[in-house]
């Protein structure tokens, strides 16, 4: 469990209780050759061959000026950079005037060829590691994900060992684009024993400069449109739920933990009850399948809040109550784009009883995190 005593030595004296823990915040670099210096030499020109335009590149998302706001909030936009690229202006926005204890860090970053995406991921851990677990991260406040590649389980699993022992970094990140092989299946072994044994979650979040690079999203084709796949995102994570529990990956893994991240949350319950009733009458195809499904999702998986959906409060508080998943929802904003959720208004959606739980407790919980960190200037110690 990271501790207070595995803050850095120059850590503020003062500190704040932990009460909101953000599950989706993207870092990025400032610059591609801040990146570069990270790489190994021999691929710099491989991953970055000269001619192609240079990273961070515009995301997919089909937003007004999209090249110059990458999808991001205007008003995260640091001095110099990008959104997400000053973690000294990116603590003030998201710790101080928006009230998060501690932040989740995932980097968007792959690669249509396998070795290439495992040295790049690579590349960005020790980005990551330096600039924001290390030299900007006094107050202990940054948790970091170890990027790893869907396309080489082995080297993933080695990225993992690499990475395992570091205080601040939390979980294990993974595209859901796996060129049409479901979480379930025995080719993420290596990777998932890894992770399990190093008790750390494995992430799932979208990655890519367009949606539908890596594997269609309808058996119709994909959609014209990125607003349709907006839409049907939560798709791709059905499909992986599924596997994981009727593949037996949790069998195989008992320790394994799984957070869906950016997918919603709302359909989890209609998928776990027709996954318990398909069970119940087909038992005898399902032998390694040991209990319900649904058993299974409350143990071993977790969903991140954003996109939070913006309907009728009432409604949707009397939704949230009846489908008795508090356990199992974390608290995220997708600090900086345009998506974001912020704490105070996000708070209100969630049942009275399931608000600790949700903005901190099973945050807490599943990455061992602190009761109380470091206070940045403009917040009040405990």
């Amino acid at each position: 469990m990271t501790t207070l005593e595995n803050v850095p030595l120059d850590v503020a004296p003062q500190t704040v209780p932990v009460t909101v823990v953000d599950t989706d915040v993207h870092p990025m670099p400032v610059s591609t050759e801040v990146l570069k210096s990270y790489a190994p030499p021999d691929w710099v020109d491989r991953i970055w061959p000269t001619g192609r335009a240079a990273t961070p590149l515009p995301h997919f998302y089909d937003t007004p000026d999209a090249f110059k706001s990458m999808s991001m909030r205007v008003d995260a936009m640091p001095p110099t950079g990008y959104a997400g690229s000053d973690p000294d202006f990116a603590a003030q926005q998201l710790l101080v005037d928006a009230g998060v204890s501690i932040a989740m860090l995932e980097p968007m970053c792959d690669h249509q060829l396998p070795q290439h995406e495992h040295v790049l991921k690579s590349t960005y851990n020790d980005w990551l590691a330096d600039v924001w677990l290390h030299r900007n991260n006094a107050h202990g406040r940054w948790r970091g994900a170890i990027s790893v590649s869907a396309q080489t389980p082995t080297d993933a699993a080695r990225e993992v060992e690499r990475w395992a022992g570091h205080p601040y970094m939390a979980e294990v990140l993974m595209t859901p684009q796996t060129r049409g092989i479901p979480f379930g299946n025995p080719h993420f072994d290596p990777l998932y024993e890894a992770a399990a044994r190093n008790g750390l979650p494995i992430a799932t979040h979208l990655m890519g400069q367009t949606p539908f690079e890596l594997i269609p999203l309808y058996p119709v084709g994909n959609p014209a449109h990125w607003h349709d796949f907006f839409a049907s995102w939560p798709l791709l994570y059905v499909s992986h739920l599924i596997s994981l529990v009727f593949d037996g990956a949790f069998d195989r893994h008992p320790d394994l933990r799984v957070v869906f991240v950016e997918g919603g949350f709302t359909w989890a319950m209609p998928v776990m009850s027709r996954m318990d009733r398909i069970w119940e009458h087909r038992k005898a195809d399902l032998p390694h399948v040991r209990r319900r499904p649904s058993e299974y999702v409350r143990e071993h998986v977790r969903f991140t809040t954003q996109p939070v959906e913006e309907v009728e409060v009432e409604t949707y508080l009397e939704y949230l109550d009846m489908m008795d998943l508090g356990d199992n929802i974390m608290f995220s904003t997708d600090y900086p784009h345009w998506s974001y959720d912020s704490p105070t208004w996000a708070i209100n959606r969630f049942p009275a009883d399931q608000r600790d739980r949700i903005m901190r407790g099973n945050a807490m919980e599943l990455y061992g995190l602190p009761d109380v960190v470091g206070a940045l200037p403009g917040e009040h110690p405990a």
